[in-house]
């Protein structure tokens, strides 16, 4: 297999998914996990809500994982059906890592908001599930982002075949 530059681009927009969707929810998941080791200090029954609260933000990085593969599987770097990648193609590819990675930033937003739950949560159960609501409405972006990359990769360049 020769390298070209289209698998460049692909590589390219696989880590770039990754990178900054994982890097973002690293900082989201911080933020709820600092409000949630203060509600558990405070009373151990708020581990359970403080631990859904805070799984919240890991949904880009699972957005950003699905379509890295679907990435590096449209490339041909996986499952041996190695092929050229033309640079359009890969410039399609880093399109769809861009904007799964860039709209990943949304889960920094999340945890922010699902911190802020956690605390609400604390003080009262019945906050429970409008903190889920409002962690949730964080993510639209990245719901759409996703959304958006899927139909690139598997409509737009069939890279499920």
């Amino acid at each position: 297999m020769s390298i070209t530059l289209g698998t460049v681009y692909a590589v390219t927009g696989a880590a770039i998914a990754m990178g900054v969707a994982g890097i973002s929810t690293a900082f989201g998941v911080k933020a709820a996990g600092v409000a949630g080791a203060g509600a558990v200090a405070e009373k151990k029954e708020n581990f359970k809500n403080a631990l859904i609260l805070q799984a919240l933000p890991q949904t880009q990085t699972i957005y950003a994982f699905i379509t890295a593969l679907l990435i590096l599987m449209g490339a041909g770097l996986l499952g041996g059906a190695a092929k050229a990648v033309s640079t359009e193609a890969g410039l399609a590819m880093l399109g769809a890592g861009l904007v799964v990675g860039l709209t990943g930033i949304s889960s920094i937003s999340q945890g922010i908001v699902s911190g802020s739950g956690i605390v609400s949560c604390a003080k009262s159960q019945d906050a429970f599930a409008p903190s889920l609501v409002f962690s949730g409405q964080c993510e639209t972006p990245a719901i759409f982002g996703f959304i958006i990359a899927l139909i690139l990769l598997v409509v737009g360049l069939g890279v499920l075949g």
